[in-house]
């Protein structure tokens, strides 16, 4: 099968023939239809995580993946389209009985450390992880609801119809979490540098737009004056986003973050205190958000904006990423 392979840290990915996988016991072997570019892999592949979250070459990357079913296993048929949940904890400790395998201290993400979607077939530990999908559906449009997409719906749980939020960065997460919070009516202010991610923003609903031309601090700060927000969600985390971004929250707001820029934060206890503040850290979401986010995608209520590129023309679609050239989310076909 083809894949494309992380083999060094910084060097484009590489196109080879490989092996296709072999499965036993539990394992799935799904062919691979479409799986998200997410800047999780920018991360691994440049090498900002590798003091976090080691990933050891050569690996395929991509945990954003839709899949179809290649032989009949229990609860699916041969040719079932099915969204992969890409967390596969132990099974057995505190966190994966609460269903948040992502913070089991033996969790496996395809794609990080267990070979991922960007190739022709992906072999799956387990059909527990999969969710069944409509088969007319177009693979491409769904593949960002893996990821994107449950990290959206977790970032924006909870949220009260009569809050004031703002979003922090026009990615695919936040774009998502924008459509989300508006099928509910909740008022949203999305702030961000790039002018045509922010317009499409206003597209999707937003109820105002703030252009970062210098610092996210200084810019937000001076658009905002005196006014507050309830839930402010960062998905950029970078030293620039963070530095004195609770100071633009409400009593009893909450700052949540799901960006993972390595940013840093100086707080003043005084001020959590006084105004009784909350910071949360957001990381992907549960196999129930997942269910919950396609059938909110399934009632049109959000779009994935999925922009398609070949297995060939992965190495670009990096380059587009970084560049900020991609409105909404780049997805991978073999």
């Amino acid at each position: 099968m083809r894949a494309a392979i992380f083999t060094q840290i910084g060097r484009p990915l590489s196109i080879e023939e490989i092996k296709k996988p072999e499965v036993k016991g539990k394992e799935v072997l799904l062919k691979v239809l479409a799986t998200g570019l997410c800047h999780g892999d920018l991360h691994i592949i440049f090498g900002e995580w590798k003091d976090d979250i080691p990933v050891n070459p050569p690996r395929i990357l991509g945990h954003e993946i839709v899949g179809e079913i290649t032989e009949d296993t229990e609860h699916f048929k041969k040719g079932d389209k099915v969204l992969v949940y890409n967390a596969f904890g132990c099974g057995t400790c505190k966190y994966c009985k609460r269903g948040y395998p992502q913070f089991c201290e033996k969790v496996k993400i395809l794609g990080v450390q267990e070979d991922g979607g960007f190739a022709e077939y992906v072999k799956v530990p387990s059909e527990d992880n999969l969710i069944k999908i409509d088969n007319n559906e177009n693979p491409i449009k769904v593949a960002p609801l893996a990821d994107a997409g449950v990290t959206a719906y977790n970032s924006v749980k909870g949220i009260e119809e009569d809050s004031n939020v703002a979003l922090i960065g026009t990615g695919a997460v936040s774009l998502i979490a924008l459509q989300i919070l508006k099928s509910r009516g909740i008022k949203v202010t999305i702030v961000g540098r790039n002018p045509i991610k922010l317009n499409k923003a206003l597209e999707l609903g937003a109820d105002r737009i703030i252009q970062v031309k210098q610092s996210y601090s200084e810019d937000f700060s001076a658009r905002i004056g005196r006014e507050k927000f309830d839930y402010i969600i960062d998905y950029i985390g970078s030293d620039e986003t963070l530095r004195d971004i609770v100071w633009a929250l409400d009593r009893m707001g909450e700052l949540r973050i799901v960006g993972e820029f390595g940013g840093r934060m100086e707080i003043w206890e005084q001020l959590l205190v006084l105004r009784g503040l909350r910071i949360r850290g957001i990381l992907y979401g549960s196999k129930e958000d997942m269910i919950n986010v396609v059938k909110l995608y399934n009632e049109g209520k959000i779009k994935t904006l999925a922009v398609p590129y070949k297995l060939e023309e992965i190495n670009q679609a990096i380059d587009d990423l970084m560049s900020g050239r991609i409105i909404g989310r780049a997805v991978i076909i073999p």
